[in-house]
């Protein structure tokens, strides 16, 4: 019989067991280390076990233990660590990885795992970077890749911010796995990137959407409702027009939402749409906060009138957007805006249009930066920054400037 098959016999027979080879191979793979390391182990006067083993600039370290066999696993561990680091990979790539991998044990959402994947192949996937030794990179390296992206893909702040964020996450991770014994981001002038920035920015116009139009969009609106009135998205497209609220948190609105007796709508959800498992969830707002908008007289008569339309064709119930196949989703709303938008014959528009135009008009109209912000449900500086256009018909202004000079 050959050993193999004796060692398998012995196996199925419970002759012997594998954690039994298991450490038969660990010791002797334990006495080869210790009889290829190069330096003596000596016990000293003082009853210390000693012996020299190498530092990374191979350099020769006194070690000084109790016993012979805590000198002997200083050296086993020293062999096998240099093993390892032959085999693993320690590129960019590599513990970008294990970064992400860090977050999946944070509880990070699919959606966000997902942003992270686009990312990556945006900003490194294919650079010279993504390949460099984590070990080695330094804070020059960081400035000239990220410079380098800044320019080819014409980034503007925020999505170099977002950059920097990435590399800084992955080197503060090996930072704690002791991968590197600093982090060269803490050197990086970040202040040298502004000037590279895209600061274009993208017209009133085009972030928001004129009076005329909006007046052509409620006018095609209503003819759709009077068409149409079982098709439920319209309502829906209506109620953003005159709150400005996400698209998920239309579709999360409920019922119960509607505080008639305080006069205002409670937002407090948002739907989300898992682009993993490809489920419609009802989570949080996007801000984790709750807010409240007043209820003025339009909105009061556009809830009775879709109350009364589902009533009428047995969609009503939990969410105040629903049809004969349930609650809506965000992509029927997406939908809806847009061919309204084609049929109307104005520039295609989106929720989050009406979402700037309502703030703008809220702005221009001498409303303060803390309440618009309240009201739609964001920060001040993000108001300003993406929200806030001048919308003010030149009728207006010219009449202004006739008055003031």
């Amino acid at each position: 019989m050959e050993d193999r098959d004796l060692l398998q016999y012995a196996l199925e027979h419970d002759m012997i067991s594998m954690s039994y080879i298991q450490e038969q191979v660990n010791m002797n793979k334990r006495k080869e280390i210790l009889e290829k390391h190069p330096y003596k182990i000596w016990e000293g006067k003082d009853g210390k076990w000693r012996t020299y083993i190498l530092d990374e600039n191979g350099k020769r370290i006194l070690k000084k233990l109790s016993t012979k066999k805590a000198v002997q696993n200083i050296i086993v561990s020293y062999y096998e660590n240099i093993e390892k680091a032959k085999t693993e990979d320690y590129s960019f790539h590599s513990y970008f990885q294990k970064w992400k991998e860090k977050q999946v044990s944070y509880g990070v959402s699919n959606n966000t795992l997902t942003k992270y994947d686009s990312d990556y192949k945006r900003y490194f996937e294919n650079s010279k970077f993504e390949k460099l030794d984590i070990r080695k990179i330094n804070e020059e390296d960081i400035t000239a890749f990220v410079i380098q992206q800044i320019k080819k893909l014409n980034l503007k702040e925020k999505a170099g911010k977002s950059l920097m964020g990435y590399i800084n996450g992955v080197f503060k991770h090996a930072r704690i796995k002791r991968i590197i014994s600093e982090n060269p981001c803490e050197y990086v002038e970040t202040r040298n990137f502004s000037k590279f920035f895209n600061r274009d920015k993208k017209n009133p116009e085009e972030r928001t959407i004129n009076t005329n139009d909006l007046n052509l969009l409620l006018k095609q609106l209503y003819i759709s409702q009077t068409q149409k009135p079982h098709y439920i998205p319209n309502y829906a497209v209506e109620l953003a027009i005159y709150t400005g609220m996400r698209i998920g948190e239309i579709t999360a609105l409920r019922w119960e939402n509607i505080r008639e007796d305080l006069g205002v709508i409670v937002i407090c959800c948002s739907e989300k749409h898992d682009r993993i498992t490809k489920e419609y969830i009802v989570d949080s707002t996007k801000t984790r906060k709750e807010r409240q908008f007043p209820i003025t007289q339009k909105i009061s008569s556009l809830l009775y009138k879709v109350k009364k339309i589902e009533m009428q064709y047995g969609f009503l119930g939990e969410y105040i957007f629903q049809n004969e196949n349930g609650k809506l989703h965000s992509s029927s709303i997406a939908h809806c805006i847009r061919y309204r938008c084609i049929q109307a014959g104005i520039p295609e528009k989106s929720i989050q249009s009406l979402r700037r135009t309502l703030n703008s008009k809220l702005r221009c109209a001498g409303v303060s930066s803390i309440v618009a912000a309240s009201m739609l449900g964001h920060t001040e500086e993000v108001n300003a920054l993406n929200y806030s256009y001048d919308i003010s018909e030149m009728d207006y202004k010219r009449e202004i400037l006739s008055e003031i000079i």
